[in-house]
């Protein structure tokens, strides 16, 4: 005797498409059924909230009412009844008061219990507010876009206005600068003491014109050259800043530590101005009637992402709320009188590291003074 499961019989067929009706009319989801010939046969509650007619309304009537791109959709629902489901389709419908919604929608074959297709089933979702999302991100997009672009000819033009005033100014000044300094020689002393400090004055002017037309030459064509990457020593370029800042160096008094510096990936010559010019920053900031002291270190970052190299003195410190201000160009805290220069340094050195991928700023340490500190990657794509 053999024995087998519970047969499904009528009744409890019925019991099951009942339940099974009671769940798709639940569902938020507008869910529609179509036969062959593209006649509605089934319509639930979200259908009915998605496009405003009601399932009696809509029962037996053709499809093709709610299609607002009709030729494509018909061509969708032929590719099913070839039987193939079809998913992630986006299309246009129309409302019973004639506005549209955009849905996503997928279709799947009806079959019956031998197989055969013997109609469509949509499953569809309102995705207007989704896509009215996506059309002003995407509008942002674009705006930032053509903004960027605005930004980097403005930029350019600022970069190329910069070096062409630099480089013609540099022509004039040479000559104003020649005949004063040989008014200086020829009638220095022989003048009243007004004359001389008048001549002093322009001595002092044209020399303070010529290094600002120098660093801004310099700032233009910082970040313009493509950058001859290599590996570097941070070692020797310490001891060649040191050497090149010489006569500043000695004067200070300054005592400059480095040990342990690794050896990192940059443009040699651009990363030599950048070194340069935070010792000289250090050296020139210091402390009235003390010797300065400055330590170079370098330690990995987090996730050994490159190196942070921290560049560390004992002198008068920088006040928390001008530690950005300083890199921008012409922002001076002192005088020139107290503290000569143009203002130029710390932008040329932000604009080199930037060009190197990496990023800079300052800070204090435990001596009261300044910890200014710069990144740089380890730019393996470029080994």
């Amino acid at each position: 005797m053999t024995t087998t499961g519970p047969r499904t019989t009528g009744p409890i067929l019925e019991d099951h498409r009942a339940l099974l009706a009671a769940i798709v009319d639940a569902t938020e989801q507008a869910v529609v059924s179509v036969d062959l010939d593209g006649v509605v046969t089934s319509w639930n509650r979200g259908a009915e909230d998605l496009y405003g007619w009601t399932a009696a309304e809509m029962v037996g009537r053709p499809y093709e009412v709610v299609l607002a791109d009709g030729a494509a959709s018909v061509s969708v629902i032929e590719e099913v009844v070839a039987g193939e489901s079809v998913a992630g389709v986006e299309a246009r419908r129309i409302r019973r008061d004639g506005s549209t919604v955009m849905v996503g929608e997928t279709t799947a074959p009806v079959r019956d219990a031998g197989g055969a297709v013997i109609g469509v089933a949509m499953i569809a979702r309102d995705i207007t507010d989704r896509l009215g999302t996506e059309a002003l991100l995407e509008h942002y997009r674009r705006e930032l876009d053509i903004r960027n672009r605005h930004l980097e000819r403005s930029n350019t033009d600022l970069e190329q206005f910069a070096y062409v005033a630099s480089h013609d100014l540099s022509e004039p000044l040479r000559a104003v600068a020649g005949m004063v300094g040989l008014l200086a020689r020829r009638y220095q002393g022989r003048l009243d003491a007004d004359a001389d400090e008048f001549i002093d004055f322009a001595v002092d002017g044209c020399e303070r014109m010529r290094t600002m037309i120098s660093d801004l030459l310099a700032y233009s064509r910082a970040g313009r050259a493509e950058l001859a990457v290599g590996d570097v020593a941070l070692a020797d370029l310490v001891d060649q800043a040191v050497v090149a800042l010489g006569a500043q160096v000695e004067e200070a008094g300054a005592v400059v530590d480095h040990a342990g510096l690794p050896t990192v990936r940059g443009d040699r010559t651009q990363l030599i101005r950048v070194v340069q010019n935070l010792l000289s920053n250090a050296v020139k900031f210091r402390r009235p009637g003390q010797p300065v002291r400055v330590e170079v270190s370098a330690r990995r970052q987090d996730g050994d992402d490159g190196w942070r190299i921290e560049v560390a003195d004992d002198g008068i410190g920088i006040e928390e709320q001008y530690r950005e201000r300083i890199f921008r160009m012409f922002q001076r805290l002192h005088t020139s009188d107290q503290h000569p220069g143009s203002g130029i340094g710390l932008s040329i050195t932000e604009r080199i590291v930037a060009q190197h991928g990496g990023s800079i700023g300052v800070g204090t340490n435990d001596w009261g003074g300044s910890t200014f500190w710069f990144t740089l990657p380890d730019r393996s794509e470029a080994r």
